[in-house]
């Protein structure tokens, strides 16, 4: 789908401002400890809109981090898709999680690293703390 330069402005416009009003304030300590404790399964509505809202930016595959398996059912990291098939992924195996929760919870704060919702100390950025 061929999108013209104005439509694409207003889409990012729009996009911006319900990450800056809409998912911003929900992002508290509180929401990353419900993320921690339960990354897979069900969550509660506020943590579902944010995560439905970073999972959605999934239109450009190029640099979207992902979980990778090292070990089957043993060793998880992180990573990041080049975009491309047949160019291997950029694996980040200097820092491994013992489960998929774990990865999870880690590819969660890099994704609100990535949208500013939380700095590089894991201090949140978003609502109330």
């Amino acid at each position: 789908m061929i999108v013209n330069e104005q439509a694409q402005k207003v889409y990012l416009e729009k996009d911006k401002f319900i990450l800056e009003n809409n998912i911003k304030p929900l992002i508290t300590e509180e929401l990353i400890e419900e993320h921690r404790r339960t990354p897979v399964g069900k969550h509660s509505a506020h943590l579902l809109k944010v995560l439905n809202y970073l999972r959605r930016h999934h239109e450009e595959i190029e640099g979207k981090y992902l979980i990778i398996n090292l070990e089957p059912h043993k060793k998880w990291c992180l990573g990041r898709h080049p975009g491309g098939r047949g160019i291997h992924y950029e694996v980040y195996d200097d820092e491994t999680y013992d489960s998929r929760e774990a990865a999870e919870h880690a590819l969660f704060l890099k994704r609100l690293k990535k949208f500013g919702l939380l700095d590089v100390d894991l201090n949140v950025k978003g609502g109330h703390a």
